[in-house]
């Protein structure tokens, strides 16, 4: 019975101790930085890049909406004693820890969903999604819907799971902590699978060592997460083996506040690159390009771009230059070779502006027939820049 767990607290516990308000401050400081990065994110896309937002966008936003619903949730329960010892408390706060636990179960899987498919919409978006990027968004769906199937057969019936404290008869059908640690598994796994997904898009980038290693960096951040994932799972294997229910189901509950506050600031790192390179460029005076500036007291640092890549395809990367002050990128032509033999060719070039590089602007240079002669003519159609050459064979030379 649930009332049996009032009985004899244990021998030298200080029943007053209470770790309510240093959890809530957990909660609290990392929300605040989630949506900190989430108003980055926000502005980088509508002020640096002034584009439009998309899927992966609204849905962080509602993830952090969730999440502040876990948050409200953990400062709920501690009101009525979450976070301290179970002999300390009474029926009715149980009863209502019990109930702020059985809501909170759902807001909690909505939450970390929502921001799974925020980042699976991103790297949709940035790269395609392969098979493995579909895995993870069933997976993630079944997550969701196994929570939802089995929440509501915890007991039967359904209010004796808060009234038990009340000594209410009933029948528990789910073994609460226990059905708590399998979905914990659960998502774990999830969240490696995830981790996985850009992993392998950027290991077949043409790129050199160095640079696949900075980017796989940065989706890897990625990796805070399975290990707040990883710590969720431990405080749930403690809440299993306990009699003091109110003080380990305190723990569970902040680190299912932590854990949706990591997802968003690792989910909103790969989009704020824009507002990386304008910060280095003004605070620090470094130029991104791998050419070291003619100015006094400028420094230079080499930030190669990322291989633009397509929803559907990837495009190779073949050369790099700078053009008018910007970094811009060849991108392989098939028929190079061809045009080369008729003394005409064609290059396309993008800049290395956008987060991840992925939107593709183009620059188009013809080789023609003129002696000496070179000019560039800037032209705005399309959102690109034409810049003709024009050379002349001569045929003296030629022979």
């Amino acid at each position: 019975m649930a009332v049996d767990y009032f009985a004899d607290p244990p021998p030298g516990l200080d029943l007053n101790e209470s770790r309510t308000a240093s959890n809530n401050a957990v909660g609290i400081l990392l929300l605040a930085l989630s949506a900190i990065f989430v108003g980055l994110r926000l502005l980088t896309r509508l002020r640096l890049k002034r584009e439009r937002l998309g899927l992966d966008d609204y849905l962080m936003f509602l993830g952090l909406a969730l999440n502040a619903g876990n948050l409200a949730c953990c400062i709920a329960g501690g009101f009525f004693g979450l976070g301290k010892h179970i002999w300390s408390l009474d029926a009715y706060q149980m009863r209502q820890i019990t109930i702020i636990t059985f809501a909170y179960v759902f807001i909690y899987a909505w939450s970390v969903c929502i921001i799974k498919f925020s980042i699976l919409a991103l790297y949709h978006r940035i790269f395609g999604l392969s098979w493995m990027g579909w895995f993870c968004v069933a997976l993630t769906t079944g997550y969701l819907i196994t929570n939802h199937a089995v929440l509501p057969l915890y007991t039967k019936p359904l209010n004796y799971y808060w009234n038990q404290w009340y000594g209410a008869e009933g029948v528990v059908q789910v073994d609460e902590a226990k059905f708590y640690l399998g979905i914990g598994i659960i998502n774990l796994f999830g969240d490696i699978c995830i981790l996985t997904v850009p992993i392998t898009n950027v290991l077949q980038l043409r790129l050199v060592r160095t640079q696949k290693i900075a980017i796989s960096l940065i989706f890897m951040l990625g990796s805070f997460v399975c290990l707040a994932s990883m710590y969720r799972i431990i405080t749930i294997a403690r809440l299993v083996k306990t009699t003091d229910v109110s003080w380990a189901k305190s723990d569970v509950f902040i680190w299912s506040s932590v854990e949706p506050s990591i997802g968003i600031i690792s989910g909103c790192l790969p989009t704020l690159r824009p507002l990386m390179l304008q910060i280095m460029q003004s605070w620090f005076n470094f130029i991104p390009s791998g050419r070291s500036s003619s100015g006094k007291g400028s420094r230079s640092i080499s930030l190669k771009p990322i291989e633009t890549i397509g929803q559907k395809r990837m495009r190779k990367i073949s050369e790099q230059d700078t053009l008018g002050g910007s970094q811009f990128t060849e991108l392989n032509n098939d028929g190079d070779a061809d045009e080369e033999r008729r003394g005409h060719h064609s290059r396309t070039w993008r800049p290395d502006e956008d987060e991840m590089c992925r939107t593709t602007t183009t620059v188009h240079a013809r080789n023609d027939s003129r002696t000496g002669t070179e000019r560039s003519t800037p032209d705005a159609r399309d959102g690109g820049i034409n810049v003709t050459k024009m050379f002349e064979w001569d045929e003296a030379m030629r022979k």
